[in-house]
């Protein structure tokens, strides 16, 4: 009998351990890792109310981070393989190469998963394309954001131009919205800057409607996708794609998209992120 308790025993600490070890995916913490992709970076509210809403749906738990550079964001998932982020699709495309990072999905922006790199100055200004602001002082948010810098490096070494020579000075503004302040403010005298943020700018901003100019626009490219570190389960990356491609069928899930005026999510495969890739070799060609 007593022997017989024990094997019992063993038999039901196997079976605690394994199930343990199969709701541990879920159970963990994760964070939730945020780098320049939105308006108000650290203080906008529907980040909360996004994380929290995901971790609803998806049955995982979230804590929302913020990086102050895409560096920094993609140190943080190399250290946690297990968290998530959402990030630019420049950095993607380097650490889906060097670390395994997996794309989850994609936003719908004005209905495609697409954006435009702006190049914007103050009104009235006569150049007519980024290249006739040799010289002067041109702004970007990260070295490493596809509309901010990869994005006119590219256009400019097309037309034979370095872009680290081509100005007087390159002013590194840490944030989208910083660079389109440092325009009309006239610190800087030209930027670029992603058309997503450009857009929520004026819509909390609307007086800067008339001060700024689109002097030229790149693109599209894939926008700016939420990812998922190396160690994050199949299984995982699935529920997310699931509650994120149904978000806009939630009411809650369709409030915060209009909030953050998107329309929803879609999957691709990493090849959609090939036109990026093919800037960043020929950049460093």
């Amino acid at each position: 009998m007593i022997r017989f308790m024990m094997m019992l025993g063993c038999v039901f600490i196997m079976f605690s351990a394994a199930n343990a070890q199969a709701e541990t995916p879920l159970a963990q913490s994760r964070s939730f890792v945020v780098s320049g992709v939105l308006l108000n970076q650290g203080n906008n509210p529907l980040m909360s109310r996004f994380s929290q809403w995901l971790a609803k749906h998806s049955g995982l738990r979230l804590s929302t981070r913020y990086a102050d550079s895409y560096q920094s964001l993609s140190d943080q998932l190399r250290q946690q393989p297990n968290a998530l982020a959402w990030t630019c699709g420049a950095p993607f495309v380097e650490d889906h190469a060097a670390d395994g990072q997996q794309l989850v999905a994609i936003p719908l922006f004005k209905g495609k998963p697409l954006y435009h790199s702006l190049v914007i100055a103050r009104s009235g200004r006569q150049e007519k394309s980024l290249a006739d602001f040799k010289g002067q002082v041109f702004a970007y948010s990260d070295p490493r954001s596809n509309s901010g810098y990869v994005a006119p490096s590219y256009a400019l070494k097309q037309a034979g131009i370095d872009i680290k020579s081509h100005f007087r000075y390159l002013m590194r503004t840490g944030l989208h919205e910083h660079s389109i302040e440092a325009v009309l403010g006239g610190i800087a005298d030209v930027a670029n800057v992603d058309e997503y943020v450009f857009v929520e700018y004026l819509k909390a901003h609307p007086e800067a409607r008339k001060q700024l100019a689109i002097i030229e626009q790149f693109g599209p490219y894939p926008f700016t996708p939420v990812v998922a570190g190396k160690g994050v389960p199949k299984e995982t990356i699935a529920r997310l794609q699931r509650a994120l491609i149904g978000m806009h069928e939630d009411k809650e899930g369709a409030k915060i998209l209009a909030g953050l005026g998107l329309d929803g999510f879609v999957t691709r495969d990493t090849a959609f992120y090939q036109p990026i890739a093919a800037m960043l070799h020929f950049l460093k060609q």
